[in-house]
């Protein structure tokens, strides 16, 4: 009932964190905003960094050229072969990001709602499963 690690880093609404197997972890923070930036430019972003000296080493989301927000939810999973998927929730988005930054597949939920068909279903949280899972049909 004590804790025994904490870490800030300039992170607002972060969660989904993981211990990946490199000692690292990776997490989703959902308001980020560029150093020195605007208050009101907020983005979301997935981030991998090393807990003990606190170095972010792999990042995605934090440029605008990514248009990644989700004020509410979001997840990432490191995949196997190195890649990462993240789920940008309020956005109904879930894309697989190489190591470079690169999206090697994206989903775009198609189902809306509202009178004008403005309002995104969420996406709570996608995962990857490999083909050689016992519970799944052939």
């Amino acid at each position: 009932k004590k804790v025994v690690w904490a870490m800030s880093h300039g992170w607002r609404g972060q969660h989904d964190a993981a211990l990946l197997a490199n000692g690292r972890m990776l997490l989703f923070n959902n308001f980020s905003r560029p150093i020195g930036g605007d208050p009101q430019d907020q983005r979301s972003q997935v981030m991998e960094f090393d807990p003990l000296t606190q170095q972010v080493t792999w990042s995605y989301g934090r440029a605008a050229s990514t248009g990644m927000f989700s004020a509410l939810f979001g997840a990432s999973q490191r995949l196997p072969n190195g890649n990462t998927l993240i789920t940008e929730s309020d956005d109904g988005r879930a894309i697989e990001v190489a190591p470079d930054g690169q999206i090697v597949w994206e989903f775009n939920n198609p189902h809306t709602a509202g009178p004008k068909d403005e309002l995104v279903a969420v996406i709570p949280k996608v995962f990857r499963v490999s083909s050689d899972q016992p519970w799944l049909e052939r």
